[in-house]
């Protein structure tokens, strides 16, 4: 009697859903317990840095951006903005900031050739015109701490890096911002990275986080710069695969208490920004969407439902175990949201986030197949699988 109910395929089901659980909690709380931060305090760096800032209508935020940058304690700094043919008052404000700041460089973006993505082509652009030892790119919704670049300059001292990504402290206000931005958060840290292995072994997955992209002059050249991931729409991802590749020494740092990051302001932003990205970043690969769609809803969707049925139909045991399932998915999402300093409650909206996260899945899909591939900020770009 007890082998048939452990043999039952409902039971082994509640089992795998325990097992899966158990490990992305696991990966959950070493991840971000092994994960650096920056050093607390740094000597002013000597070297030449250049901060390079691609912007595309920006008027919303990149005035406290470049205002941040300028403000860095540093003997030897260049701010170079690519204003990338704007349609808002991105380059009047840029114009009024040049006036402002010597270590502030205005210059602007050409029409995006065939085969580049929007980013790429504007970062490569900008290093182009960079005469730093230190190249470190960042995004126009970034605000940075006085001390974040020579802070970030420290740490890649110390540790004899070529490539270093900071995660910033993400801005959200709007309900949709806190349920899907976290997204990202908890593919890198409950499901997908080794953090003690990044950077470290050439086959394990790797990520960066493209609002804080830092490298010296030499890795950078090393690794072909932007111009090797110029069709990425994920060229963050994609960079540190190639610095994996290459054997470029990288890390992933925790720069919460450095960098701000408000990365989209609204329902709508947040479901295109994130459906040009996710599709791509698995490289088109039809099979990894599709588990990952499975993974969501078995792990996050599923188990409420499943518990209620387990109860209604008197199957303790497998009670026991959906209800151990939903109280890891919770402690999961808990421990991501206490490290990277987002509220406490996010715990409770996991299932909203998974179902959202499968929405932009399913439009992610849509766009690349579709003729005109994905949209962002007027343009569209085709799907490439190469």
């Amino acid at each position: 009697m007890l082998l048939e109910l452990l043999w039952h395929p409902y039971t082994i089901t509640c089992c795998a859903l325990t097992g899966m659980a158990t490990t992305f909690l696991c990966f959950a709380v070493v991840n971000t317990r092994k994960l650096t931060r920056l050093p607390s305090s740094a000597i002013i760096p000597q070297e030449k840095i250049s901060v390079l800032v691609p912007a595309r209508n920006e008027a919303r935020c990149i005035e406290a951006c470049i205002r941040s940058l300028c403000a860095q304690n540093l003997p030897n700094l260049e701010v170079i903005v690519l204003n990338d043919q704007s349609e808002d008052n991105t380059g009047i404000i840029l114009g009024r900031l040049a006036a402002e700041y010597s270590t502030l460089r205005v210059i602007d973006g050409t029409p995006l050739p065939d085969g580049w993505v929007g980013k790429s082509w504007a970062c490569h652009n900008l290093s182009l015109h960079a005469t730093g030892d230190v190249l470190v790119f960042t995004d126009a919704d970034t605000v940075h701490q006085p001390d974040t670049l020579a802070r970030a300059v420290a740490s890649m001292k110390d540790n004899n890096l070529d490539m270093l990504s900071l995660i910033p402290l993400q801005t959200m206000k709007s309900f949709a911002e806190h349920a899907v931005i976290p997204i990202v958060h908890m593919i890198f840290f409950a499901t997908m990275l080794n953090i003690r292995r990044i950077g470290k072994h050439n086959t394990t997955p790797s990520a960066a986080i493209g609002q804080f992209i830092a490298f010296t002059a030499r890795g950078y050249s090393a690794i072909g710069g932007h111009q090797r991931v110029r069709y990425s729409l994920v060229e963050d991802v994609f960079l540190a695969k190639a610095a994996a590749h290459d054997g470029i020494a990288f890390a992933l740092v925790d720069g919460t208490d450095a960098v701000d990051c408000h990365m989209y302001t609204s329902a709508e932003e947040v479901t295109k920004g994130f459906s040009k990205n996710l599709f791509a970043a698995m490289k088109y690969n039809p099979l990894l969407m599709i588990g990952f769609i499975v993974l969501q809803l078995a792990l996050y969707v599923m188990p409420p439902a499943m518990l209620v049925y387990s109860i209604v139909e008197g199957r303790p045991l497998d009670a026991a175990m959906l209800l151990f399932v939903i109280l890891a998915t919770l402690s999961m999402r808990y421990t991501v949201a206490k490290r990277f300093s987002m509220p406490s409650w996010h715990a409770a909206i996991q299932p909203v986030t998974a179902l959202w996260c499968i929405a932009i899945c399913i439009n992610s899909i849509r766009w690349a197949y579709s003729r005109n591939g994905s949209q962002w900020k007027g343009r569209a770009y085709a799907r490439r699988e190469t």
